[in-house]
């Protein structure tokens, strides 16, 4: 049986893992670190906000933000906090479309069963909406 000082390391370490695989775009390593059923929940008002469940659905939007954004998003874990069943992750996050460029500051909690991402909430500041929008926004290709 596992202690609560090793859980609450391995459950750090698959969110560390996550945002290592992000930045390397490796989506089959992303893959294996979402649970099946995952449940993905962003914030705001943009085309990819809401709740996102299953596994390929959030690959999906992974894809689709690295798409619009040209392959600019870049995510910097600047900190971590385990608790017995959450780890929340601070995070500086910038992108850029053509000449609009967005930043701001996240804290994303994740809860970890099993080795794997079940769940993920993100809550987002510090960050220009307009340029949000001009960045992430769908355009017609």
């Amino acid at each position: 049986m596992r202690n609560d000082v090793t859980e609450k390391v391995a459950d750090e370490g698959v969110v560390r893992a996550f945002y290592a695989a992000r930045s390397r775009r490796d989506m089959a390593a992303i893959r294996e670190l979402l649970d099946p059923d995952v449940q993905w929940h962003e914030p705001g008002e943009e085309d990819y906000s809401g709740s996102h469940r299953g596994r390929n659905t959030v690959i999906g939007l992974l894809e689709d933000l690295l798409r619009v954004t040209e392959g600019t998003v870049k995510l910097e874990a600047t900190g971590f906090l385990s608790t017995a069943e959450h780890v929340v992750a601070k995070i500086r996050w910038s992108a850029e479309r053509g000449a609009a460029h967005v930043e701001g500051n996240e804290i994303a909690v994740y809860r970890i069963v099993d080795g794997r991402i079940a769940e993920a909430w993100f809550h987002v500041d510090g960050y220009d909406p307009q340029a949000l929008s001009a960045v992430f926004s769908p355009r017609d290709e």
